[in-house]
């Protein structure tokens, strides 16, 4: 893989200044502007999703115009306009406007555009154990592009017994021909307006639009017997935009800060549809999905409302105390799904954030002591589900244990309290020393994840030695009670049901889902599968070490050299989880006059990473 970045830098560099006198008026104008035109070229060779993913520039090989623009105009002798734009092609462009009328109104502007070239996933390695199959070529998957070749060997395309009902070889081919590329645009714009006869308030209001289109990868899968992974291309127009309004208000010692934001997502292409084969596994009920044409990898509509309030009030001897309140709704349109699964509550999926927070600050002689605190809760209750499907089918109803209706259950919910405090302490003239603690406690509403108690502390030193060095040195450790876990892993030990490796390994075990099918010992995987797994699985750390350092030389005001470092270390003894970070570096800064700085720099990053994974294995 290749790429060639050619840049044409300030083929030509124009510097106007211009005083124009305007007598009818009688105001001076000034204004003053820098342009630099330059080419931007762009060369790749082999795959240009990978050298190319953020194309700064342009997507494809050739030669793209590249001005750069800098504007600046005062007008009279409080008001002024400035107006940038960099150009590197059509699709990486950088536009910047600021207004401020006699600080009256003020306003900016800033408008983007990005390219992101995403690859194309493989699929090779998504799919699933074969039955009695512990030591063998591992997962087992079925794509597209094995069945084109099953096909050209002149062999039957067959998923356990069930055909496909399309060209696997022309949507392999055209998979491949899809270019995945996503332009990004957003526009925000921020206005602030104070009026003359109340100027201790400001009004506020804000909007940004922000536009996806183009086409990605979506993933879609088949089971049981064998997995059936496929690919195809998701066609993406989606935009998201943002209205806020509010004010500022300053009154004595009281300042108080209101904004509400409007948030609207949208998502108008096409949503994909593939294939879904019959389940070959009778023990095995895809019953929203199976034996024709489904949509999958759906985008739905949400909508948010969102009211922020803070307020500061100063008190005498250096206090200050802060509060602040939140409250947020969202709703995810469901609607395109009713009849797959119905929601009995409408349409949406609802969830609320509601949180509250405090801090107070104050100085005692050498003491600088601050003291803070919040709660926020997430509210996804009241969705409840109900698959017509399942009430349709008489044995899936006399194996589920419950009935066709079931409460939602998002892991979104809980209720997260912190608090902590910071103390800071003059020890000399240009050095403090610094303690801290924080304490979280996330309690999640989903059994199943836990209850997250986490302890950090923290001390650190902070001293100007004298005017050319200074320094700075920090240790933080958290001490994590049950880290948030994905679901429990890994089949019980000893169930009469499961089968140990042959292997001998004896962590190792597995359940045969051929033996699923005999009338007399029926077992599904909702009753004696999922319920007996019980190993934990997390990459989250229960104990953190971290150290800090840097140390700065600075023997003029125009040069200083720093040095850094950063070494974290992580562990969980109970997943043996283990990782190892170091980061040191150095930088340089000489600026030889006022109009020209160099800045040198190296970084240099290690990680290393143990962990044992349990693995919870998809049999047929």
């Amino acid at each position: 893989m290749k790429r060639c970045n050619k840049w044409s830098l300030a083929v030509l560099s124009v510097l106007t200044l211009m005083t124009i006198t305007t007598v009818a008026v009688a105001e001076d104008k000034a204004f003053s502007g820098q342009v630099e035109i330059g080419v931007s070229g762009m060369d790749t060779k082999d795959n240009p999703a990978r050298v190319n993913e953020y194309a700064n520039g342009r997507s494809d090989d050739g030669l793209s115009f590249a001005p750069k623009v800098s504007l600046e105009s005062k007008i009279g002798e409080n008001s002024e306009l400035d107006l940038d734009a960099d150009i590197n092609g059509p699709r990486d462009q950088k536009y910047n406007l600021d207004l401020d009328l006699n600080r009256i109104f003020r306003l900016g502007v800033d408008y983007q555009v990005l390219e992101h070239w995403k690859d194309h996933e493989t699929l090779d390695q998504m799919g699933a154990t074969g039955r009695n199959d512990t030591l063998g070529g591992q997962p087992s998957v079925m794509t597209d592009k094995i069945f084109a070749e099953l096909d050209e060997a002149g062999l039957p395309t067959t998923v356990a017994g069930g055909s496909i009902n399309y060209d696997a070889a022309e949507a392999y081919q055209q998979e491949l021909d899809n270019n995945y590329i996503v332009t990004r645009r957003e526009l925000k714009s921020e206005a602030d307006l104070t009026l003359p006869n109340l100027p201790n308030v400001t009004f506020h209001t804000g909007m940004r639009i922000e536009t996806r289109k183009g086409l990605e990868q979506a993933i879609g899968v088949t089971k049981c017997d064998t997995c059936h992974v496929s690919a195809g291309g998701k066609k993406i127009d989606e935009s998201t935009e943002d209205y806020t309004f509010g004010a500022t208000g300053k009154f004595g010692p009281v300042t108080v800060d209101y904004e509400y934001l409007k948030r609207t997502f949208s998502e108008d292409g096409a949503t994909p549809v593939r294939y879904y084969e019959d389940a070959g596994n009778p023990t095995a009920f895809n019953l929203l999905y199976e034996n024709g044409d489904y949509t999958y990898a759906r985008t739905p509509d949400s909508d948010k409302d969102s009211h922020k309030l803070k307020a500061r009030v100063d008190l005498p001897q250096n206090t200050s105390v802060t509060a602040s309140y939140v409250k947020s709704d969202v709703e995810s349109s469901k609607s395109a799904t009713q009849g797959e699964y119905d929601l009995l509550q409408g349409n949406d999926l609802k969830t609320e954030y509601e949180s509250f927070g405090g801090k107070i600050a104050t100085r005692i002689g050498d003491f600088r002591l601050s003291m803070h605190g919040s709660r926020y809760t997430i509210d996804a209750d009241g969705n409840t589900i109900y698959y017509p499907a399942r009430e349709a089918s008489a044995s899936a109803i006399a194996a589920w244990p419950g009935d066709a209706t079931d409460e939602y259950h998002s892991a979104e919910e809980r209720e997260v309290n912190e608090f902590g405090f910071d103390i800071v302490y003059r020890l000399a003239r240009g050095t403090t020393l610094r303690f801290g603690y924080d304490y979280e406690d996330v309690d999640r509403d989903e059994e199943e994840l836990g209850e997250t108690e986490t302890n950090t502390f923290k001390i650190a030193l902070k001293s100007r030695i004298n005017k050319e060095f200074s320094g700075n040195i920090s240790y933080t450790y958290q001490d994590i009670d049950d880290p948030m876990a994905g679901a429990h892993v890994g089949i019980a030990q000893g169930d009469s049901l499961a089968i140990q490796d042959i292997s001998g390994d004896p962590n190792m075990w597995y359940y045969n889902t051929i033996d699923f099918n005999v009338p007399a010992d029926k077992t599904w995987y909702w009753t004696d599968v999922y319920p007996n797994r019980q190993l934990s699985s997390t990459s989250q750390p229960d104990e953190v070490h971290e150290g800090k350092m840097s140390a700065t030389w600075s023997p003029s005001t125009n040069m200083a050299a720093t040095v850094f470092a950063r070494v974290r270390y992580e562990e969980n003894d109970e997943v043996h989880y283990d990782q190892h970070t170091y980061v040191p570096g150095a930088s340089l800064y000489y600026a030889p006059n006022g109009k020209l700085n160099l800045t040198m720099a190296y970084t240099f990053n290690k990680q290393e990473t143990e962990n044992q994974m349990c693995v919870g294995w998809y049999h047929g």
